[in-house]
């Protein structure tokens, strides 16, 4: 899958109703997706789509709105997807297994390719601090390890803090993501998400701030390494929602439609 940017653009057109969702919120553990993703870079293009179920195996609480649930994964859970581009295609399945505060993860990139893989060792600290060992398996190129610590600092019992650190082993290669959760008022919900990303021959970074009228629609609207991204997305149910990206990219445009259904 293109490692680029995948700011989902938006569907737009979209009719408006003024229905509103019983107050409970849905409690899921069962997350299933499909995205298509097109991209016109003045050159060629490129299509892709990935099919994507991830399965906890405790229900997960809804932060306010139907596409957040808290920022740290604390729970057990295994992750399969399918993705098909125009050069390739290939099943990957992960997943994290908890034990009291320690956890085990894992990734399998393409099941074909058994050469390819991460494992990971971590602890959970105060169930706000996650910090983690991987090591990197490679067919080709060197093997290395990455320290990644995430953290959220819950502010009350709807807005929060988030921060993830990711760095390589030596040191010369690191990522950054953070989002702050802001309840404003009934229904309405500002999101920032900032990320950044730095290695010896590339570094980006990118912002965006999404805006949640209610529980049926919400904007987003940032850069991606000055590149302008939009978002939208459509809540059609406690259940299944839309959400439609578009990034203008010098000199092309990348589009992506994703479909979400949780059970």
């Amino acid at each position: 899958m293109i490692n680029k940017k995948l700011l989902p653009l938006s569907l737009l057109a979209i009719t408006c109703s003024s229905h509103t969702f019983a107050e409970q919120l849905p409690t899921p553990q069962w997350f299933n997706s499909i995205e298509y993703v097109y991209l016109n870079d003045g050159y060629f293009d490129f299509n892709a789509y990935q099919i994507v179920s991830h399965y906890y195996f405790e229900k997960q609480q809804s932060s306010g709105v139907l596409d957040d649930y808290g920022y740290l994964d604390t729970d057990s859970n295994i992750k399969l997807d399918y993705t098909n581009s125009n050069y390739n295609n290939q099943l990957g399945i992960s997943g994290e297994g908890f034990y009291n505060k320690w956890f085990a993860t894992g990734k399998l990139y393409d099941t074909g390719n058994t050469d390819n893989y991460t494992v990971g060792i971590g602890y959970l600290f105060a169930n706000a601090l996650k910090v983690s060992l991987l090591k990197e398996e490679r067919e080709f190129g060197d093997d290395y390890f990455r320290i990644r610590a995430q953290y959220n600092h819950q502010i009350n019992d709807k807005d929060y803090l988030g921060l993830s650190i990711e760095t390589y082993d030596e040191l010369d290669a690191w990522s950054a993501t953070a989002r702050y959760f802001n309840h404003l008022s009934d229904d309405r919900y500002l999101v920032f998400d900032f990320g950044h990303q730095d290695n010896d021959s590339y570094n980006s970074s990118s912002a965006m701030v999404s805006y949640y009228f209610n529980r049926k629609y919400a904007l987003g609207m940032g850069i991606d390494d000055s590149d302008l991204s939009l978002q939208a997305k459509y809540f059609i149910n406690n259940q299944y929602y839309l959400i439609a990206n578009f990034t203008r990219e010098d000199p092309g445009e990348l589009y992506s439609l994703k479909f979400v259904a949780q059970f």
